[in-house]
């Protein structure tokens, strides 16, 4: 419901989707995963994101994915799952009405899904004020999702989203710490939050405002996303560089094979048992790709790192 409430500043992990054997999903292990990521730390939850592999579920598993998880977390940290709907501005809002209906903090809109790659940003933001018309009581996100292609919006659009008070969350994915301070400071008062999409630039993202991670990195080590995005300004300044230089390394190396690996990396280096099965690009992790993710996995739980960090994962 639209308010005066603020979601937290933090981990956000775009949380992977486990499945079965058979590609169905194992909501028996979304369960699991939602527990451990909010156990290590996560300040929220983006579910049916394209982490999720959300082109690849149906509008049923989608809207009953979000349901899951946000029955699971059951008021312990805010959950956002993305609206996958594109066409007529009508049957988005039905969409959106359809996710609200979870129990979501906030509906996000998938920028590159509210207009056509040819439709201008006249357009673009006319789509979404119709939605928010559409949509009363409910409140929404923007989502820069680079499938089916990377729609940035306009600083313009960003600052009207703001003045609106209906937008309380924004994964950016410019990869340009510039425009990200530029939105900062046009959303600077309002409810409407930043969070950075790449774990490469989060601290210097964080000194200019943004709010935290929703990225790769929290799916799989959201504790140390965690720890980075409350002692950035605090904390010891040669242990939050190396940290941050971490998980870059960390992302890039799930990265040619995501999401298979991310799962891979989870199933060696965490508690749980997450099966390396995907529906987007459905990679093999084999002997060869596995064993780098396993060392990794090793490499990290046998450094020095700081414990309130790390205890959680034990």
């Amino acid at each position: 419901m639209t308010g005066s409430s603020v979601l937290p500043d933090g981990a956000w992990p775009v949380m992977l989707t486990p499945f079965c054997e058979d590609r169905s999903i194992d909501w028996d292990g979304v369960d699991a995963y939602t527990d451990w990521l909010i156990e290590l730390g996560s300040a929220g939850i983006f579910a049916v994101a394209l982490s999720s592999e959300m082109y690849e579920l149906t509008h049923e598993e989608r809207v009953a994915l979000a349901a899951r998880v946000v029955d699971r977390a059951a008021g312990r940290v805010p959950v956002v799952a993305s609206s996958v709907h594109s066409g007529l501005v009508e049957d988005q809002a039905v969409g959106v009405g359809q996710m609200a209906a979870t129990g979501v903090s906030a509906v996000v809109l998938i920028s590159s899904l509210v207009a056509g790659l040819d439709e201008t940003e006249e357009t673009w933001l006319a789509n979404v004020r119709t939605i928010v018309d559409l949509s009363p009581g409910v409140d929404l996100g923007i989502y820069e999702c680079p499938v089916p292609y990377k729609r940035l919006p306009s600083l313009d659009a960003v600052r009207w989203m703001a003045a609106s008070g209906r937008f309380t969350f924004y994964k950016d994915t410019s990869h340009t710490l510039e425009l990200m301070g530029e939105r900062l400071s046009v959303m600077r008062g309002s409810r409407l939050k930043l969070y950075n999409a790449a774990i490469g630039s989060l601290l210097p993202s964080l000194q200019l405002g943004a709010s935290g991670l929703s990225g790769y990195a929290a799916n799989v080590y959201p504790d140390l996303v965690s720890w980075l995005c409350r002692h950035a300004a605090s904390g010891d300044a040669a242990t939050v560089v190396a940290l941050q230089r971490l998980l870059t390394v960390t992302e890039h190396a799930v990265n040619l094979r995501y999401p298979s690996s991310a799962k891979y990396l989870l199933d060696v280096g965490s508690r749980l048992t997450f099966r390396p099965i995907s529906r987007w690009k459905p990679e093999v992790i084999g002997a060869h790709e596995g064993l780098p993710l396993q060392q990794l996995a090793e490499y990290i739980r046998d450094l020095g790192l700081p414990r309130d960090a790390l205890d959680a994962r034990r």
